[in-house]
């Protein structure tokens, strides 16, 4: 393939968020006498925040509002973010290669002010042509759209596009959107080997993931 452009998710991906995602849906279901599962974590992986809000109302039983229940957890997300946003490893090394190299975006399942958060920093800036939420496009992963509309703004064609994604649900929609999928599964958080298996390359860490990105743009 010719790559024209990278696409990042970046929760489980740029920013080690998954475990602290989960603590905060952890926490609400105890309050409400419910055990959180991994099975439950993996199902809200990727999408979008209705589709996480409605999932946790229907599984906790909860009486709130769905706008109570994403300020009760988006709001401690970001008062976290604020404090330190907690990058991976090879994450800005990542970012700034890629950006010096292809346009660059950023779609991601997060809500936008957890990504304006996460993208604002002072490191990222300049990095990114734009950044679009799933919740912008109507659905979450691991249907297509947000990447899909992504290629669409970049002015390139999905199959010439690159995903960046550690969760099964993005894989899915990356793949289903037609592009170059990578997958960087989180290990505590891995996803269905029958979704890891469909990206059409798995690595390790993401500095692995350079060096393949390096192999491509070189063929």
């Amino acid at each position: 393939m010719k790559i024209e452009a990278i696409i990042f998710d970046m929760d489980g991906l740029l920013i080690d968020s998954e475990p602290v995602w989960n603590e905060a849906r952890k926490l609400m279901a105890a309050e409400n006498g419910i055990d959180w599962t991994v099975d439950d974590h993996h199902n809200v992986m990727g999408v979008s925040t209705e589709e996480w809000t409605t999932y946790m109302i229907k599984r906790l039983n909860l009486t709130m509002n769905p706008a109570d229940v994403q300020e009760a957890i988006i709001g401690a997300m970001e008062a976290l973010y604020r404090q330190q946003i907690p990058f991976f490893p090879g994450a800005l090394e990542l970012i700034k290669w890629a950006n010096a190299h292809f346009p660059t975006a950023v779609a991601s399942g997060s809500p936008r002010r957890l990504i304006d958060t996460v993208t604002g920093a002072p490191e990222l800036e300049g990095m990114f042509k734009f950044t679009l939420a799933a919740d912008e496009v109507g659905k979450g992963k691991p249907d297509p759209a947000v990447y899909l509309e992504s290629a669409k703004r970049l002015g390139i064609a999905p199959e010439n596009c690159v995903v960046l994604e550690d969760s099964g649900n993005g894989v899915l929609a990356g793949v289903r959107a037609g592009m170059y999928t990578i997958n960087v599964p989180d290990p505590r958080f891995p996803p269905s080997p029958e979704k890891a298996n469909q990206a059409q390359k798995i690595c390790a860490d993401l500095a692995e993931v350079m060096e393949h990105l390096k192999e491509l743009a070189d063929q």
